[in-house]
């Protein structure tokens, strides 16, 4: 047992302290300074030995990535820390994951797992300030290689999307890592208008994407303004006191109507006498219409003055009958409509009617 404790050590001191390829060529002609020479000195560079926080399967698992790793079988190596990540998302894990995809040249994905690594380890009491500093070299490697989005979003828990494919939750913990170029970002979340922004960036450099996500603006459609509930049985009551006062100009112009009638009647009788009274004149050889003198001018003018009374109250009585059945009329038809809304049941509405030489009632009401 104490030998399988040591053994995961040694082979981890090499796993990062490799070269990239391109840079293995251009280095060709120095003495090699690969995972034998790092064992040779003692320095681990970036990868700690198993924690005891992992699961007795992810520390297999991380273990056999650790040795496939020193023999160069970076795939190999990269499928076992998979593995183990699927089981334990472990910051160790994640950097093992990272050494691996910057050996394969999945720089995207390296900067990503590196990034969680750096991370991570700064708040790990237990690691070295060299386990530190090789971090941080080795993501500073794959990081030259991506660009780097740093995302903001007013609205946490949004879904945050790089050209379609989900990219994570904000709030982000890291920048959305891309390859060099332009890339769209999309940001959503149920209950909120989507955001999208173009970005372009290059190999090493960082731009930053705020959105500010705003509820949809929902039109609500026009209503009817309703009219304000009234108790049952009330409405809209008409004005009594206009009511009553159309009611009394209409009867006052009966009234006078009538009057004006008889007294146009009187002057019409008293004309028919008088008639007679000239009629009788000199056996009715006096005519009106020409001048006379004495008595027969006299009786004549009498005459003359009758028929002038009764035009004039016949007129009068007339224009009584006409403005007092008018006045009628508007009142009723006030009466109605101010009634109209709400008309009360079971009831009876008679008004007087007059007209010219005549007269009547109007009934109406609801039954």
């Amino acid at each position: 047992m104490r030998f399988a404790q040591i053994v995961p050590p040694m082979c981890l001191l090499g796993l990062l302290a490799l070269t990239l390829p391109g840079e293995a060529q251009a280095q060709s002609s120095s003495p090699p300074k690969g995972a034998a020479q790092t064992k040779a000195q003692g320095q681990p560079k970036l990868q700690r030995a198993p924690s005891d926080a992992m699961s007795d399967k992810a520390r297999k698992l991380y273990i056999e990535g650790v040795m496939a790793s020193e023999k160069d079988r970076w795939a190999d190596a990269y499928a076992s820390f998979v593995a183990a990540w699927a089981l334990q998302k472990h910051y160790t894990i994640a950097g093992g994951m990272g050494t691996c995809e910057l050996m394969l040249q999945k720089y995207r994905d390296a900067a990503e797992h590196l990034a969680i690594y750096v991370r991570e380890i700064e708040k790990d009491a237990t690691t070295t300030p060299e386990e530190r500093a090789a971090a941080v070299e080795t993501y500073a490697k794959a990081r030259a290689k991506v660009g780097a989005v740093v995302v903001s979003v007013n609205v946490q828990g949004a879904d945050v999307l790089v050209d379609g494919a989900r990219a994570g939750t904000a709030p982000l913990a890291d920048p959305v890592f891309v390859e060099p170029g332009a890339h769209t970002i999309t940001v959503k979340r149920e209950g909120y208008v989507p955001s999208e922004k173009k970005v372009e960036v290059g190999a090493g450099s960082e731009a930053r994407s705020d959105f500010q996500l705003e509820k949809p603006v929902v039109s609500e459609p026009l209503r009817p303004v309703a009219e304000p509930a009234r108790a049952e049985g009330t409405g809209t009551k008409a004005n009594m006191g206009i009511v009553v006062a159309g009611g009394s100009v209409a009867a006052a112009g009966v009234i006078a109507g009538v009057v004006f009638t008889l007294v146009a009647d009187k002057k019409a009788s008293d004309k028919r006498k008088q008639w007679h009274v000239v009629d009788a004149i000199d056996d009715g050889t006096v005519d009106c219409a020409i001048p006379a003198a004495g008595n027969a001018a006299q009786q004549c003018e009498k005459l003359r003055s009758l028929v002038k009374g009764r035009d004039l109250f016949s007129n009068l009585a007339m224009s009584s009958f006409i403005g007092g059945g008018a006045v009628a009329l508007g009142t009723l038809g006030y009466w109605i409509a101010a009634s109209s809304s709400e008309p009360e049941k079971g009831h009876a509405r008679v008004l007087p009617l007059v007209i010219p030489n005549g007269g009547g009632i109007v009934a109406g009401g609801s039954f």
